[in-house]
């Protein structure tokens, strides 16, 4: 069952939709989802509750965007915002608002202070943070994400 389980993560991660950027496959996205595992594997994200604020998920984000486009534009919070919020597309993050409040359309990327104000946080599948809790399951994905979206970069 796990097996399968995986897989079928395996494919949701490769479906991420990603934009494109002067010709180019942007990969905000992987790089978040790739910096939320390592933050697992380290031990700096013991729930499945992800702030938009966490230290080690948005310094290594910063970390492996500058190495993959070589500019430090990750380390921005008003650039973070974007794979940290539209990641909400995919069918395995959820973003979980403050009581009563609807989302904002999806075509605009809200501030960071409205996020603040108004999100609790993000989270993935309860099945995906269970399988993410295995060293070898995060490799599998992870490697995944490379070999699909960073093979040059990385």
């Amino acid at each position: 069952m796990r097996n399968v389980l995986l897989s079928t993560y395996d494919d949701m991660v490769l479906s991420v939709h990603t934009g494109c950027v002067n010709g180019k496959i942007a990969v905000s996205k992987p790089l978040y989802l790739i910096a939320i595992m390592e933050a697992i594997e380290f031990q700096e994200l013991n729930e499945n509750k992800i702030d938009l604020f966490n230290v080690f998920v948005r310094k290594r984000f910063g970390q492996l965007y500058e190495q993959v486009n070589g500019n430090k534009k990750g380390y921005e919070i008003s650039f973070f915002v974007r794979p940290f919020f539209h990641l909400d597309s995919a069918m395995f993050y959820h973003l979980i608002w403050k009581q009563g409040l609807e989302p904002p359309v999806k075509a605009v990327t809200p501030s960071a202070k409205y996020l603040r104000e108004n999100l609790l946080y993000a989270k993935l599948d309860d099945e995906l943070w269970d399988l993410l809790q295995d060293a070898e399951n995060r490799e599998y994905l992870k490697r995944s994400i490379i070999e699909r979206y960073l093979t040059e970069k990385l």
